[in-house]
């Protein structure tokens, strides 16, 4: 059962579930989480929320994350964005956006991804992308114009379908070419690549994509530096406009 899916099942918990809470209560959050909803969900991190009394909460099932907010003595959970009201800021976003930074420095110790980038790079942006995918192919299309106006493309495998199906196989076709770039290229437009098999980390960018929520937005998913994921695509205009009006509000928080 999805992570969502599980917390919104506690909503309607009955009283004595909050009992058996607080009977628990204290730091053991990964077992006031296993005794509202008998999974045995993984606490990644804890640390104080901006509502005093509370703990922002990331939890895993499987590859998937979710942050929730739990008072310190255990007896009340909310599941949803934690909105600070006069910055107009969307606070549990931007635990997203921070969770998602992590989890991709993490990934690229071990791991390569699959680059289109200009000779002068001024930005960069890294797309979850499934070779069957229209306007997957549609943003491929354009990333000669993404490199031309200075925007590096990482791009990263989320077959759509799920591991073990063609989209998959696809990928690993791509990803085990002598050429990764050509025979992207070549898959995104319809072409038929030679079966391929080698070690590959496509189930692990799969599985990354999941854990960032790339399964709730569809692909194309495009990651930015600050963690915030944009889905669909953009033409290269478009996202240039969207890379400097980022860089001008980050720049207005700093100030």
């Amino acid at each position: 059962m999805p992570i969502s899916v599980i917390f919104k099942t506690m909503v309607t918990t009955s009283l004595m579930v909050f009992t058996t809470i607080n009977q628990a209560a204290g730091n053991d959050y990964q077992q006031i989480l296993k005794n509202m909803t008998g999974q045995n969900l993984t606490v990644k991190s804890v640390k104080d929320a901006a509502v005093s009394g509370f703990k922002e909460v990331v939890v895993s099932g499987g590859s998937t994350h979710q942050i929730i907010y739990l008072s310190n003595d255990g007896e009340y959970l909310f599941d949803g964005n934690l909105i600070r009201t006069q910055a107009k800021e969307n606070l549990t976003e931007l635990a997203e956006n921070s969770m998602r930074m992590e989890m991709l420095d993490e990934f690229k110790k071990a791991h390569k991804s699959i680059d289109f980038f200009p000779a002068a790079m001024t930005d960069h942006i890294t797309v979850f992308t499934d070779i069957d995918c229209g306007y997957c192919r549609k943003l491929h299309e354009d990333v000669s114009q993404y490199n031309d106006l200075g925007i590096g493309v990482s791009y990263l495998f989320f077959p759509r379908t799920g591991l073990n199906t063609a989209s998959h196989t696809k990928a690993i076709n791509v990803w085990c070419a002598d050429d990764q770039q050509t025979a992207m290229t070549q898959a995104k437009s319809g072409q038929s690549l030679s079966p391929m098999m080698c070690p590959n980390p496509i189930e692990t960018q799969f599985n990354l994509g999941l854990g960032m929520g790339v399964h709730k937005v569809g692909t194309p998913a495009v990651l930015f530096a600050d963690g915030s994921l944009l889905p669909g695509y953009l033409p290269a205009q478009a996202m240039k406009s969207h890379l400097e009006e980022k860089s001008k509000h980050s720049q207005s928080n700093r100030d």
